[in-house]
């Protein structure tokens, strides 16, 4: 359970920069929306990557396979949440908040366990 809590933490902790620094660059320094979120969104993956290693998991994982892996889950992830939320957006607030809430949970829950069972899997009892 400790690795899901850290999980979490660096995740939400990643998805909060991800988006200050994505609204920061597009309001204040004017920059294209689509290209900006793109480029933060990526560039954030290798950092992730080590804080998930590091922190939530604390593996000795240091493969590029690893590192591979993991930028494509989350490349992966990006793509059907985006794909999920603007084929069945209403344009009504509460249905998709719940949209969006529950295609942001079950990314995360597919991330943990991809990064706990496949990318991670060597870290043994301290990973749980």
């Amino acid at each position: 359970m400790g690795s899901l809590i850290r999980f979490l933490a660096v995740g939400g902790s990643f998805s909060l920069t991800y988006a200050v620094v994505t609204a920061g660059l597009i309001r204040f320094a004017s920059t294209p929306p689509l290209a900006t979120s793109v480029i933060v969104y990526l560039l954030c993956i290798p950092a992730a990557f080590w804080a998930q290693r590091t922190i939530a998991f604390r593996a000795d994982e240091k493969s590029v396979s690893a590192m591979l892996i993991y930028a494509g889950t989350q490349i992966a992830s990006l793509a059907v949440v985006s794909l999920i939320t603007t084929r069945f957006v209403t344009r009504h607030f509460v249905t998709d908040s719940l949209l969006f809430l529950g295609t942001a949970g079950v990314a995360a829950v597919a991330s943990y366990l991809i990064c706990r069972f496949i990318i991670f899997r060597s870290a043994g009892s301290s990973a749980r």
